[in-house]
Parts: structure tokens; C-alpha cells; sequence
């Protein structure tokens, strides 16, 4: 099985990031995406909710119509409007799915700079054949003061743990734009259970040259000792600031 996943800077990139939808749907079982509009209403700026003024308000509607052969799984993170999303390739059995709230910001105002709103984890377990796994989808807590640990992403790491830990043994993929660095205290809590593949693969970054900041790690894949990994890379499409990060597997 193949698996891409892009935080997809909200669409900013429209026309490369559409063809690359295009190029990949076929050959491609699991989109996983983080910055993703659900019909923003045009009089609100999208940078009321992530770091530019440039977002696809439609993006998720318009990533539906191109990946006709998916199902989506929408996870809503503010209101019903920005969030994530899980594409399947039609034919999967979907056993359970469901989201787990990672941080909470009661008192998160559109009209404040600095603040960051609720985030979760989108996940959904699924079975082809005889062979099942959960995929796991995460747009972590955002810091105005970098990717280092504090207290928010310590927990946020926690509550992923304990997920993982309760949910059983099922084959576990993780992925997304987690916005840590590698060495972070946090990133180690989640490989007492996963293989670190940014780490293994020895992947530089996971930003492209739309990207103007010094930080150059923030997306991961990580799996369980259950996934065989046939092959996990950067690719070079510069569709977001962020790379697509492709993983093919197979289910011991």
C-alpha cells in the first residue's frame, strides 16, 4: 500500500498542488492532510486561523472532486470550518474511526495574534483482506516561539501515547505536521512506541524552498514494529512549504 501525506499550506500552491493530486491518485491508496478549509466564508481572512492570507477557502471540496475514486474523512478542528482530512481509496473496510483531542484553547479568539486553537488526531482503522491497520493523522500544537518542547506539546505527546497504548495491537501508522524538531522531548515519547522514519531515512528536511524560516524539520511518518516498510521518501514537488512525505508498506 501507498500513503502520501502534506500539510498542503492550505492550498496556497493551487495549480501545482492540483496536478500533483492528479499525477499520484492512481498509484496512491491513503492521502493524509493537514491545513485543510472546509467552505471558509469569504469575508474571513484565512489567516484568522493559520499564517498567511492566501488559503483555498474550498480546498476540501476541491480536493474531493479531484480524488472521485477516495472516500474523505474530514476531521473538523475549528467550528466545522479548518481542520484535517483522511482520503481512503474506495474498497477499504472502514472498522472504526474517530478523533482525539490533543490540545484545548477555550478561550482561542480569532481577533488575537499568538494564540493557537484546538488541535486533534484523526484516525481511522481499516481492512484490506486479511490485513488491517490504523491510520493515525496529526496537525500538532502550533508555538509562536518555535518547535521546541513546553508544556503543551509534552502533553500532547502523552495523550497520543496513551491512545496508541490503549487502542490495542493493531499495525499503526502516524503521520502529519507534528511542528517539533526531532530532538525534542516530546518527538522521543512517541518512539518509546514507533520507528522514527524521518530519523531512519536520514530525510534533511521536510520543508521545501517556499519556506523561509531556519527550523527544517516538522512533519514525521512514524510506524509500528507490525508495518514492513518497502520504501519511505521526500519527494521533491514543491506543492506547500512543507514536502509530501510517501510511504509504502505492507501488514506482517
Amino acid at each position: 500500500m501507498k500513503l502520501i501525506t502534506l500539510n498542503t499550506w492550505a492550498g496556497r500552491v493551487k495549480e501545482p498542488f492540483e496536478s500533483f493530486l492528479k499525477a499520484k491518485m492512481a498509484d496512491t491508496d491513503i492521502f493524509c492532510f493537514q491545513e485543510i478549509f472546509n467552505d471558509l466564508d469569504e469575508e474571513i481572512s484565512t489567516s484568522t486561523y493559520i499564517e498567511h492570507d492566501e488559503g483555498n477557502r474550498h480546498i476540501l471540496k476541491e480536493i474531493d472532486e479531484i480524488l472521485s475514486d477516495f472516500d474523505m474523512y474530514f476531521c473538523p478542528v475549528v467550528e466545522n470550518v479548518y481542520g484535517i482530512a483522511i482520503f481512503l481509496k474506495k474498497g477499504f473496510e472502514v472498522i472504526a474511526s474517530g478523533e482525539v483531542m490533543l490540545y484545548q484553547n477555550p478561550t482561542f479568539s480569532t481577533s488575537e495574534d499568538g494564540l493557537d486553537h484546538n488541535r486533534k488526531m484523526q484516525w481511522v482503522h481499516i481492512k484490506s483482506g486479511r490485513k488491517d491497520v490504523m491510520i493515525m493523522n496529526v496537525h500538532g500544537h502550533w508555538d509562536s516561539n518555535g518547535k521546541s518542547d513546553n508544556a503543551n506539546r509534552i502533553e500532547q505527546s502523552k495523550i497520543i501515547s496513551e491512545f496508541i497504548k490503549s487502542s490495542g495491537p493493531v499495525p499503526k501508522i502516524l503521520v502529519g505536521d507534528f511542528d517539533l524538531l526531532p530532538d525534542t522531548e516530546s518527538i522521543k515519547i512517541i518512539e518509546g512506541h514507533f520507528t522514527n522514519l524521518i530519523t531512519k531515512y536520514n530525510i534533511p528536511t521536510t520543508r521545501t524552498e517556499l519556506y523561509k524560516g531556519e527550523d527544517k524539520h516538522s512533519d514525521y511518518a512514524f510506524v509500528s514494529d507490525e508495518i514492513l516498510v518497502e520504501g519511505f521518501e521526500a519527494l521533491p514537488d514543491v506543492v506547500s512549504d512543507h514536502v509530501p512525505l510517501v510511504l509504502q508498506f505492507d501488514v506482517f
